[in-house]
């Protein structure tokens, strides 16, 4: 099935040589000039039965910041599950660290190759596949694909979870992250062997990446948050 990509960059050049390259590569592509107009193309995507499978996402727009509005779909139930990747003029590390917090995919710099664009947005799209279950030892999932610790439960083929019966809303990252947590209860995993599983090789992300997910990870167990254990000089684990 065609993937849909949403570019959403308030500079018009920027958009229709990113809308040209991509529909060359067999994408179908919206072009948005702000949060509020990607919005739009979203929610009336969703009405007629189509997704955004991916949302390439500038920084520095106006009135609402990309970092704000990606702020805004990691909390709609709809949106959450979304890939991002910002492609922002916004270089330093503090900003970085800032867009994986949020929970983006990825984050390229511009000014940037359109080449480097495409290899990113198939390596995120790759990673992002409903049949993706890269990172999780499928020793340890029985036979329904379902992963569970005390009340919190897993859904590996639905990607769903569920903290004693609610269904908490996770990000394609965070949602790996746990998985392979769970999956080796009472193991501890270096921050490299995380990024091995999770991240794909020919992404480039930064051993703080994971401390991130598991900040939000931990937030958003409740009260399991306090067997989500780090091993200060190791990694982190999971257990009591």
């Amino acid at each position: 099935m065609t993937k849909r990509i949403l570019i959403v960059d308030d500079e018009p050049d920027i958009c229709e040589i990113l809308r040209f390259n991509l529909e060359m590569e067999g994408y179908d592509v919206d072009v948005a000039e702000g949060a509020d107009e990607g919005q739009g193309f979203i929610m009336r995507n969703l009405s007629v039965g189509k997704q955004t499978d991916l949302i390439l996402l500038d920084v520095m727009m106006t009135p609402k910041s990309g970092f704000e509005w990606a702020s805004e779909l990691k909390q709609n139930y709809f949106t959450a599950n979304i890939p991002i990747i910002f492609c922002t003029a916004k270089t330093l590390e503090e900003d970085l660290m800032q867009g994986f917090a949020l929970g983006s995919d990825d984050y390229i710099c511009k000014p940037f190759r359109i080449s480097e664009v495409k290899a990113r947005i198939k390596a995120v799209l790759r990673r992002t596949s409903p049949n993706d279950n890269k990172g999780v030892d499928e020793n340890k999932v029985s036979s329904a694909n379902i992963v569970t610790y005390e009340g919190i439960k897993l859904d590996l083929d639905r990607k769903e979870c569920f903290i004693d019966g609610k269904e908490v809303v996770f990000t394609k990252l965070e949602f790996e992250v746990l998985a392979l947590l769970l999956s080796k209860p009472g193991q501890v995993f270096s921050r490299e062997k995380i990024l091995s599983f999770v991240w794909p090789s020919d992404t480039i992300v930064l051993d703080r990446t994971v401390d991130v997910n598991i900040t939000r990870i931990r937030k958003k167990i409740g009260r399991y948050g306090e067997y989500l254990r780090t091993k200060f000089g190791y990694g982190y684990m999971f257990g009591k």
